[in-house]
């Protein structure tokens, strides 16, 4: 395990009061990339290494049987990820290097879903994660998990997250 600096701790709390301030939330209406925008999830809990966020699901996330589409939920699983790696307080921008993807179920237009996304392994350079997607009744729909790679790209988010939570 990486041994974690006062700094990435520090950002790290910052963006977990972020995250805890749009709990419920649309995220059409806050500060996030285009995609998670579109995705419009809302987050029901985080903590550092954690995220859990809910969908409901709109015609244009479907296949032609009217289910939700495979590649949307591995969208949905590494828009959560993606989230999830913020609550890290890191300064760069992890990015996927692989995504694994096991699809267990279905769900149907106009359901609500439950993607969760958890950090396994925080390494030196790689971390690794897992998400998965459950319906109304908890049945485990799609697993996924990625490897990504840290990298010294400081997103918006950061810069975001300094705009709404004061430092100490």
């Amino acid at each position: 395990m990486v041994e974690l600096d006062k700094k990435i701790l520090k950002r790290s709390d910052r963006m977990l009061k972020l995250f805890k301030s749009f709990k419920g939330r649309a995220l059409k209406d806050l500060p996030v990339p285009p995609f998670t925008k579109w995705l419009n999830g809302k987050i029901i809990k985080t903590d550092r290494g954690l995220l859990e966020l809910e969908f409901e699901i709109r015609p244009e996330m479907s296949n032609p049987t009217n289910l939700l589409h495979g590649g949307m939920q591995c969208a949905l699983m590494d828009d959560t990820i993606g989230m999830m790696t913020a609550t890290l307080g890191y300064e760069g921008f992890p990015i996927s290097i692989d995504f694994h993807v096991d699809y267990l179920g279905k769900v149907k237009i106009g359901e609500k879903i439950r993607v969760v996304g958890k950090l396994i392994r925080e390494g030196k350079n790689i971390l690794h994660a897992i998400a998965e997607i459950y319906d109304v009744n908890d049945t485990l729909i799609s697993t996924g998990n990625s490897n990504l790679l840290k990298t010294h790209f400081i997103p918006d988010y950061v810069k975001i997250a300094d705009q709404f939570i004061n430092e100490d």
